[in-house]
């Protein structure tokens, strides 16, 4: 198995009364946009396998990181796309109650801080078949997965019933309709 990710190996180096205590993450997420055949604007989406739910591509930061190359990393894992640092455009930090979560398989309860990016210019072939990450199962028990089962665009009028980031995609649409 890879080396753990930091937020992971932060987790399960606390005592075990404070195991299961919300904790703080920091990450990116980046909406991936373009206008289809019809005129219409429609942005890139993640179907998450652990949730059973659809995403938009991002994840956590990992040390020495910035937030821009986060977002950049992460639409390449999850969907085989590639974005220029200059092509990305901050939309907005996300924060609170609205980015609350819990880990399916574990319980583990976070709060996410997310820089939130859009993108009109990418370059690449949508892919399906991602790396597999470690899953945490709780206990110090991983075990290796892939993320993501399959990527889509979505049409801004007919967003997936089983959507997971709503808040950020609601963020989106208020920045959206000013441009």
């Amino acid at each position: 198995m890879k080396e753990l990710p930091y937020i992971l190996r932060l987790r399960n180096a606390l005592k075990p009364e404070f195991r299961n205590m919300p904790l703080f993450q920091n990450g990116s997420a980046i909406i991936t946009e373009r206008t289809n055949e019809n005129g219409a604007k429609e942005i890139l989406l993640a179907y998450k396998t652990d949730r059973d739910q659809w995403a938009v591509p991002g994840g956590l930061q990992e040390l020495g990181e910035t937030f821009e190359v986060v977002a950049l990393r992460e639409l390449l894992e999850e969907t085989g796309l590639r974005v220029k640092p200059e092509d990305l455009v901050l939309i907005d930090a996300v924060s609170g109650e609205t980015r609350k979560n819990s880990y399916p398989k574990n319980g583990d309860q976070v709060y996410n801080n997310t820089m939130l990016y859009k993108t009109c210019k990418f370059t690449g072939d949508l892919k399906s078949e991602q790396s597999e990450e470690p899953w945490d199962f709780g206990g110090g028990c991983f075990e290796m997965n892939k993320e993501i089962k399959e990527v889509q665009w979505f049409s801004l009028t007919a967003l997936p019933d089983n959507l997971m980031d709503k808040d950020l995609i609601e963020r989106y649409l208020e920045k959206h309709s000013k441009d």
